[in-house]
């Protein structure tokens, strides 16, 4: 098995940092702190690296740094974009990200506009095959029961089916009048299949309805990314947020600080804000934005990496890597995401 060489003998790094939270910031004791920033000193320590901390006001002096190979390497998280590829290179993924959707929440929510959300949900075609299978159960039961138990489900074919139908119409909705029951074995088995089967469906039904009427609540006018486009969306200058926003045509506003753009959303200046999930997740979780709610589909999916300086060797990179990778991989990082992330499930 070949040895991963250390980087103990390697010259100090210049890392980058600055205030990012919940990947970097400084603690009560003005020490840095945050995922990422306990995330780059295992593999410092793993590795047997030395480095030293500059600090920078926001993203842009630290890319800007970054990209005029004024320090090595910045221990936030960025989204890589084919903008930055150019231009700098990138450690492997150590967080799952993406560009997220934060709006306010609204309370009242009009009659149209919920018969349009469970309209354009997945709940029509959920319930088109409630009902066939209403039918085939039904139609089911009353052909096995119909000679042996003509008194429930005698009678012609359609009677029959028709007897039928109404039994697993009311098997389902719980009622359970009683009024018809099959008693032969094969009917009772198709009758018992039919009682799980529609426990199922009547559970997945009242879960679909819970989430497309809070879906709906939170905003009537985001249903979908393409509803976006009809109203002025907000996001950090240069990040991979703004650069979703405008490959998607919406109608951006650029700000310097993610803050900045949730405070336009409070005041009703925007109407939506674009940003990395994992900074969005941790911020809606703050008291001051308590008006304000992020969905939970992001609109791109991306891994937050650590962005290195196109001057840093290969192979000093690969081992950067294989620390990342070695530590990304253990139960401690599990430990490190819970305690700067909260629980995430």
């Amino acid at each position: 098995m070949p040895v991963v060489q250390s980087l103990e003998h390697h010259a100090p790094f210049r890392v980058g940092v600055f205030n990012m939270p919940p990947f970097a910031f400084r603690s009560g004791g003005g020490q840095w702190s945050g995922l990422a920033v306990t995330l780059f000193e295992h593999i410092a320590k793993s590795s047997g690296l030395r480095y030293s901390l500059t600090e920078f006001e926001n993203m842009d002096e630290a890319i800007n740094a970054i990209e005029n190979n004024n320090i090595d390497f910045a221990a936030i998280a960025i989204d890589p974009t084919p903008e930055f590829e150019l231009t700098m290179n990138f450690t492997n993924a150590f967080e799952q990200s993406g560009t997220s959707i934060t709006i306010t929440k609204h309370t009242h929510l009009p009659l149209l506009n919920l018969i349009e959300s469970i309209w354009q949900s997945i709940i029509p075609r959920f319930v088109a095959v409630v009902l066939f299978s209403i039918v085939i159960f039904g139609t089911i039961v009353g052909l096995v029961e119909r000679r042996k138990n003509t008194g429930q489900f005698g009678g012609g074919f359609w009677s029959t089916v028709g007897e039928g139908v109404w039994w697993s119409s009311a098997t389902i909705s719980t009622v359970g009048y009683g009024d018809r029951v099959p008693t032969t074995k094969r009917g009772r088995f198709v009758g018992g299949l039919w009682m799980f089967i529609a426990f199922a469906f009547t559970s997945i039904l009242a879960g679909l309805l819970s989430s497309v009427l809070t879906v709906a609540r939170i905003n009537s006018q985001i249903h979908t990314s393409t509803d976006l486009m009809r109203v002025k969306c907000g996001a950090v200058l240069n990040s991979a947020a703004f650069v979703d926003g405008e490959n998607m045509k919406f109608d951006m506003t650029s700000y310097t600080t993610l803050d900045d753009a949730l405070r336009a959303l409070d005041r009703g200046t925007i109407g939506v804000v674009l940003g990395e999930s994992v900074r969005l997740r941790w911020l809606m979780n703050q008291p001051k934005w308590e008006n304000l709610i992020m969905l939970p589909t992001p609109i791109v999916t991306l891994y937050s990496v650590f962005p290195v300086s196109s001057k840093v060797d290969p192979q000093t990179l690969d081992v950067l890597n294989y620390h990342l990778l070695k530590i990304t991989d253990s139960k401690e990082w599990e430990a490190m995401r819970r305690l700067f992330l909260g629980d995430q499930s």
